[in-house]
């Protein structure tokens, strides 16, 4: 099929290009069309049109994708790098040199709609689970109500729901960690301008990715001593498993039945169950194996504690051969450097915890600061935005919480984050 460069979206298949090699930014002419980067290289090359492989492409039915301009941003991985080098923004100002009031940048509303849809899709996803596992194939076809709740929380404020989502137990990973990764899939997904049909099977396939374990056995997935060999190889089951039953169910997409199999595969080949690497790995499961682990790390675990979502960041870039660097990037750029409820410590030696994020300003985010080190103890609780002057601070670092005393750090940094009484630096 052929598709004027204009009309281009990721997911398609690059079968060949019109116009001479030299007329295009590629080395190769087949491939699947699934960075950013790429797309914008393809729509401001000299190519007119390219030749699409339906069959290969994540989407067979892309005559319905509606035409859009090519986005004006650079790529992610250059907007970051801008972002770490600029400089603050003055403040708006009212003539006679008043700063303009400014609305506050935590929507209490939002977070108390995100807190009462987390506890639906807790019953939904706990009831979903439960039927799949005594053979309900059924079960998966009627996801999409919770999906779409997850989407407009997403939508409306994507700080709240993924705020919200990391409070549990340990007892609660299973199903929360699945509403979780379902969050972070349609997040990343927006964040990569996707169409909305791709978007909510990114919401899906996030959701029912781990659906294999449901029939591993039960004492395997409640075990808190250290896995032997033999539970290491009987857990990697779960992507061929849970890829089995989605297939079986005959309802659900390609890409969730893609991402259930194939996301513990890794860039570097590292991964499992069939050492995939590269472009081999479709795009949807690369998102999936960056939101899995994002969310894996940000939990307590029976082994280890729960890292603070920057200390999880953090890592998973030092981790970025395992992982698609350029698709990381974006995934950063979607949940922050400094994602809300991350413990920081300020350059005027306070503790703050981040509770929103300024997309123009990426490392310069919303605090409230509550503890001073130098007295070691709490003080009131305010607002600060380290992207306006003439604020002067700054963050010099990440905190580990447990090195504070916080045991509890998600259900603190949400009640600092969820305060009524928090005043705005003057």
């Amino acid at each position: 099929m052929r598709v004027r460069k204009e009309d281009l979206r990721l997911g398609m298949y690059i079968q060949s290009l019109d116009g001479s090699w030299f007329d295009h930014p590629f080395w190769k002419t087949k491939f699947l069309l699934s960075e950013q980067d790429d797309l914008r290289a393809l729509q401001s090359s000299e190519v007119e049109a390219v030749w699409i492989d339906e069959d290969k492409s994540l989407a067979p039915a892309i005559a319905h994708l509606v035409p859009q301009a090519p986005a004006p941003t650079p790529s992610p991985a250059a907007a970051l790098r801008e972002e770490l080098a600029a400089k603050p923004k003055a403040p708006s100002a009212r003539p006679g040199g008043e700063k303009a009031s400014r609305q506050p940048f935590v929507d209490h509303n939002a977070y108390r709609a995100a807190e009462k849809l987390v506890a639906d899709c807790k019953a939904a996803v706990v009831d979903l689970l439960a039927r799949v596992h005594e053979g309900d194939g059924g079960a998966l076809d009627e996801a999409a109500p919770v999906v779409s709740g997850i989407a407009e929380s997403v939508a409306r404020n994507s700080d709240a729901f993924l705020t919200l989502v990391r409070v549990r137990t340990l007892d609660e990973y299973s199903y929360m960690h699945s509403i979780a990764v379902s969050a972070l899939m349609i997040n990343l997904a927006r964040e990569l301008t996707l169409p909305p049909d791709y978007i909510r099977q990114a919401g899906t396939a996030g959701l029912f990715m781990d659906v294999g374990k449901a029939f591993l056995p039960p004492v395997l997935l409640s075990k808190r001593d250290d896995y032997t060999e033999t539970d290491r190889a009987q857990m990697q089951r779960h992507p061929s498993l849970g890829g089995d039953a989605v297939k079986a169910s005959g309802e659900l997409s390609k890409i969730v039945a893609d991402v259930c199999l194939h996301h513990h595969e890794r860039w570097d080949g590292s991964g499992y169950p069939f050492g995939l690497k590269g472009d081999e790995i479709s795009l949807f499961a690369r998102m999936a194996a960056i939101c899995d682990m994002y969310d894996a790390l940000c939990s307590v675990r029976p082994h280890r504690p729960a890292r603070g979502p920057a200390d999880a960041v953090a890592e998973m870039y030092r981790l970025k051969g395992q992982l698609d660097e350029s698709l990381l990037t974006t995934f950063i750029r979607s949940i922050g450097v400094y994602p809300s409820g991350s413990l920081v410590r300020l350059e005027s030696r306070l503790l703050a915890c981040v509770v929103a994020q300024r997309q123009d300003h990426l490392t310069r985010p919303v605090v409230r600061p509550f503890y001073s080190i130098p007295h070691g103890t709490r003080v009131a609780v305010y607002e600060m935005d380290l992207a306006e002057e003439p604020q002067p601070d700054r963050i010099v670092s990440r905190e580990d919480p447990r090195r504070w005393g916080f045991a509890d750090w998600d259900n603190e940094a949400l009640a600092i984050i969820q305060g009524q009484k928090a005043k705005r630096a003057a």
